[in-house]
């Protein structure tokens, strides 16, 4: 009888074994298709993040320059006692408004969309 329950031991530790190989399979496949991306995806959200805020305050300190120059250059329209003193704002936000639009027409939302490896097309 010992023989007998031995090996049905050896049995049970073998399913054991091969459990625990089929859930080390499973923690490994979710790593490498579900972990790893994720922080691929995390590092480019971070970069994309830094450089939003640096193109946008690049182009706050250009619109910033930009208002300085009209207000120079056209100083009779910028003094205080003149009614046209808005005109400077005015030109800014003007600007500001065609870089925008410019920025979001040179946006291919179909390069977005398309898988690393692809043919883009232009």
């Amino acid at each position: 009888m010992r023989g007998k329950s031995q090996r049905t031991r050896e049995r049970s530790t073998g399913r054991a074994g091969s459990v625990d190989s089929v859930i080390d399979g499973v923690v490994t496949y979710a790593r490498s298709q579900v972990v790893d991306p994720l922080r691929g995806a995390g590092r480019w959200v971070a970069w994309g993040l830094l450089g939003g805020l640096l193109v946008s305050l690049g182009t706050s300190f250009l619109l910033l320059g930009t208002l300085r120059l009209v207000q120079t250059e056209f100083s009779t329209l910028s003094a205080p006692e003149s009614r046209l003193s808005w005109i400077p704002y005015f030109v800014v936000v003007v600007v500001g408004v065609i870089a925008v639009v410019v920025t979001l027409k040179k946006i291919n939302r179909t390069e977005l969309m398309s898988k690393p490896g692809e043919e883009r097309g232009r």
